[in-house]
């Protein structure tokens, strides 16, 4: 059992360390600056540094992008325009208490929107096992969306790279065609159904946006119920609404809302997170 903290411990280390634990207290900081890190001159090529490339077409420069998102370490990557409803208005940072507001320059225009799998036989193992990918998953965020960050700098434009802070990443990735809202309140992938962790960049390069996608997870999810039925505190809705039911929902959107609340409260009593309703997921496959 040692053993197997040591490794899940480990896998969040770079996210806590240095990525500000995943965006869940605040972003601008760490891997997730807004702007460059200083770095050694030397490893560096100091001429071309930071001159901005012309772009003549959108589509060829998403291509790049969307390459070099995979290059880093996604495993999927999509586009979208930045739906200003999605940003949060103000960030929290859980060592000081402190509220601030989202300031976001008007010049965003898109999110480049990143999946990161989880690995499938840590999860079906056991709950110390999947918070051990789970915690992997959040320190690769940390690491590609920095990395992405300072490609698109590097071509001369501006990049914020983003955990979990700043804007909603499943409503982004859904926007960007990754994927579907499920059941679960979590986005299902055709590749992995809902077992990946979400980071994305903020950025000015023009490019050329994804469309969402259909892929049947909707009408499934209808009939299939098994998210809900294997929740061990019934956070997981019957039906559907647009209207929230705890101050963690937002209105105005059709879903099957989630009680954050209830859920993160088994979490706290349980001593480690709850994966169940991804395991259950007949999406989640190999």
């Amino acid at each position: 059992m040692l053993e197997d903290y040591a490794l899940r411990d480990a896998s969040w280390y770079v996210t806590n360390a240095l990525g500000t634990f995943a965006g869940f207290m605040h972003g601008n900081d760490g891997l997730y600056s807004w702007k460059s890190l200083e770095v050694p001159e030397e490893n560096l090529d100091s001429k071309t540094k930071f001159q901005k490339v012309e772009v003549y077409n959108s589509d060829d420069m998403s291509t790049k992008i969307k390459s070099a998102g995979r290059f880093y370490g996604a495993d999927l990557v999509g586009i979208t325009r930045l739906n200003e409803f999605w940003v949060y208005s103000h960030s929290y940072n859980r060592l000081s208490g402190q509220h601030d507001p989202i300031r976001l320059p008007k010049q965003y225009k898109f999110a480049v929107v990143m999946a990161i799998e989880m690995d499938y036989d840590k999860f079906a193992a056991s709950d110390i096992e999947a918070s051990a990918a789970t915690g992997l998953g959040y320190s690769k965020m940390a690491f590609v969306s920095s990395l992405l960050a300072q490609y698109i700098r590097n071509l001369g434009y501006q990049a914020l790279p983003c955990g979990n802070d700043t804007a909603l990443s499943i409503p982004l990735a859904i926007d960007a065609g990754l994927g579907e809202l499920g059941r679960n309140g979590l986005l299902i992938t055709p590749q992995f159904g809902p077992r990946v962790r979400l980071c994305k960049v903020l950025t000015d390069l023009p490019l050329k946006p994804d469309k969402p996608i259909d892929f049947g997870v909707q009408g499934y999810c209808e009939k299939c119920k098994k998210c809900l039925e294997n929740c061990p505190v019934h956070a997981i809705s019957e039906d559907k609404t647009a209207d929230p039911i705890t101050v963690s929902n937002n209105s105005g959107v059709l879903k099957w809302p989630v009680n954050g609340e209830r859920c993160f409260r088994f979490w706290c009593e349980a001593g480690i997170d709850c994966s169940i309703c991804i395991k259950v997921c007949p999406f989640n496959r190999k």
